[in-house]
């Protein structure tokens, strides 16, 4: 299909090296927004949230947000749970399975459960199921460290790193497999190596007890959402249509 294109517009490096090296037409890459409205919630709402987790007050809420699938490295999450502190819960915020691949899925979510059983940490996983936008944007900014270690790699094409980075979240995501320049390691995100448990856990306890660090990546990662909100993304795409109609 891009071989008869006049153009192509891809959402990672990794596709862009891909086509550019495949065809000789304009290649402009326009990463994806967040599928998820950031919303503006307060500490009343946040309190809730932690609340109905059954949370104390010393406990620390580690995040993954997205359907569950074995590309997504929800294992390394629960295993380096495992070596963490009971202060420690994690809560998986939507849906649990998409509609794609089910039979893998479901497999995939069938042992992620027996080793969350295996491992006696039932008590300290959280799932939220289906959720409105509203109440997805209240669970994100209730957590304290989103942790979402791709096993390909994080990715601007993943909306689900793009709506923690929207949410303004402090996150540990695992190193691009082809270099992103917009995603900076300790400046808007912490990266830990593929299916790496340890890392993990090293890198939780360095959040949780640095708190100016969390608030920095925090606040880094808003910055660089800011520049793939929907109406930039739109911009982009109508300049490059335009390019090509000249």
């Amino acid at each position: 299909m891009a071989q008869q294109s006049h153009g192509a517009i891809t959402t990672n490096p990794d596709d862009t090296q891909q086509l550019e090296n495949q065809i000789d037409k304009p290649v402009a890459q326009i990463p994806i927004g967040s599928n998820i409205k950031a919303y503006h919630t307060n500490h009343i709402e946040i309190e809730e949230v932690r609340d109905k987790l059954q949370l104390g007050p010393e406990s620390c809420l580690l995040g993954y947000f997205g359907f569950l699938n074995d590309s997504k490295g929800a294992d390394t999450v629960i295993r380096a749970l495992t070596q963490l502190d009971e202060r420690f819960h994690l809560v998986f915020i939507g849906g649990q399975t998409g509609a794609s691949d089910t039979a893998n899925n479901a497999a995939f979510m069938a042992s992620l459960k027996s080793l969350i059983a295996k491992h006696h940490v039932t008590e300290r996983v959280h799932w939220t199921g289906f959720l409105s936008d509203l109440r997805v944007s209240a669970y994100l900014h209730a957590v304290d460290v989103m942790v979402m270690p791709y096993r390909d790699g994080s990715s601007l094409r993943r909306g689900t790193l793009m709506a923690a980075l929207a949410h303004g979240r402090p996150l540990i995501t695992t190193w691009p497999s082809t270099p992103t320049p917009e995603l900076v390691h300790q400046q808007n995100v912490w990266f830990v190596p593929v299916d790496d448990d340890e890392e993990v856990v090293k890198a939780v306890h360095h959040l949780v007890t640095n708190h100016e660090l969390r608030e920095s990546l925090g606040q880094g990662a808003a910055a660089v959402a800011d520049a793939f909100t929907w109406d930039k993304i739109a911009a982009k795409t109508a300049v490059f249509f335009k390019g090509l109609m000249c």
